[in-house]
């Protein structure tokens, strides 16, 4: 298992003097989607579309939710549904024992 992940590791390290950022570039004109769904306990969420046609979906089931959608275009939809939940009162505990 340790020389799987050595292996992952050393992949991903290799390939990144490939990875690039571009410069900033002119509005999309197709339509730009985004779709999240987050359950941790703490969950964050920031999206920024610029597009001419802009859609985001965003669900968040945590004990501290935090969402932030920025669009720009002609057409902008944006859904964020958050739901807060306690974790359990004995995390450590395990089924069964």
């Amino acid at each position: 298992m340790k020389s799987y992940s050595f292996t992952i590791v050393a992949a991903l390290l290799s390939a990144a003097p490939l990875v690039h950022g571009e410069p900033a570039r002119e509005r999309a004109p197709g339509p730009c989607f985004n779709v999240s769904v987050q359950n941790e306990r703490v969950n964050r969420s920031v999206v920024e579309q610029d597009c001419q046609r802009n859609f985001n979906r965003t669900v968040q089931a945590g004990q501290s939710n935090w969402a932030e959608t920025i669009q720009t275009g002609e057409v902008n939809n944006n859904k964020v549904r958050q739901y807060q939940y306690e974790h359990l009162r004995y995390p450590d505990r395990k089924r069964g024992e």
